[in-house]
């Protein structure tokens, strides 16, 4: 084996895991580009799946193979099934693109382990995340799928996976299994630093609004107390009445506010629109949660 391309590999492979380390941060930071994420997450790790398939490695003179499942099934482990698909389609149109006789199941060996990629990632969603199981059954499924791909050529596809099948099982199985862990701790990482984040936004916003609230609360209530005079003064049911009966409604629903300021436990972002700052929803971050 060549261990100058297995090099070139892990750091094609590394450069993936930078990025989706940066990416991740993102696209928490950038909300708007949420309904985006798969697609883009998808076409970075397909360009990872092309670049890995042009970087082959030499397993004897004659002989090389890739690690092309690899980036393709972890963002789909962790993305989800779009994130899979997209970069499976990238490198399928690649194999396309080379053509030759395998290039049938070489494309459909990538479709299938996106798909397979994003149903381990709905499995895994609904058990909170990723965990070793999750990425050892993919990986179990990757290493199969890739061996199927063999089968269409025959008795010459058989011996030509037997001259290579170690170096596939470390590439599909081991690799995505310990790769996802590597994964797991950016996720983990970046969830701890997005909780940190909230806690001090919370922080900084109740401080705020407990001494905002302080201030308006004070003369609020001389505002209150003095239509309440003014109202006893005025002739009943004259449209002056109305007018200080009106202004005193919108006191107390000022005063309601207020006092909500100083109860919020959490932040609520209501819906505004994306030329505006995202507005804190007062009501919502006050209530109990459900």
């Amino acid at each position: 084996m060549n261990y100058h391309h297995v090099i070139e590999a892990l750091g094609i492979l590394m450069c993936g895991l930078i990025f989706y380390s940066y990416a991740y941060r993102w696209f928490a930071l950038v909300p708007r580009l949420a309904p985006y994420r798969g697609v883009i997450m998808g076409a970075a790790f397909g360009a990872l799946t092309v670049a890995l398939m042009i970087a082959r490695i030499e397993v004897e003179p004659g002989v090389a193979t890739d690690t092309r499942h690899t980036p393709l099934a972890l963002i789909g482990l962790f993305e989800g099934m779009t994130a899979g698909l997209a970069a499976a389609a990238a490198g399928a149109l690649y194999r396309a693109a080379e053509g030759g006789a395998g290039a049938p199941a070489g494309i459909v060996a990538l479709l299938a382990v996106g798909l397979a990629a994003g149903l381990v990632h709905r499995w895994a969603a609904r058990g909170g995340g990723v965990r070793l199981t999750h990425s050892a059954v993919l990986a179990a499924l990757t290493y199969a799928l890739t061996a199927a791909s063999f089968l269409p050529l025959g008795p010459r596809g058989w011996r030509l996976f037997a001259r290579q099948w170690w170096e596939l099982l470390l590439a599909d199985a081991v690799g995505i299994w310990l790769a996802a862990r590597l994964f797991v701790d950016v996720v983990e990482r970046e969830r701890r630093e997005a909780a940190e984040r909230e806690t001090a936004a919370l922080k900084s916003v109740t401080e705020l609004a407990n001494a905002a609230a302080h201030e308006i609360n004070n003369p609020l209530t001389s505002v209150v107390g003095f239509l309440d005079l003014l109202a006893k003064r005025l002739p009943a049911g004259s449209r002056e009445t109305e007018w200080a009966r009106h202004a005193k409604e919108a006191s107390l629903r000022i005063a309601e506010i207020v006092a909500r300021m100083r109860h919020i436990t959490r932040l609520e972002r209501a819906a505004s629109p994306d030329r505006l700052p995202p507005l804190l929803d007062i009501v919502k971050s006050s209530d109990e949660p459900s």
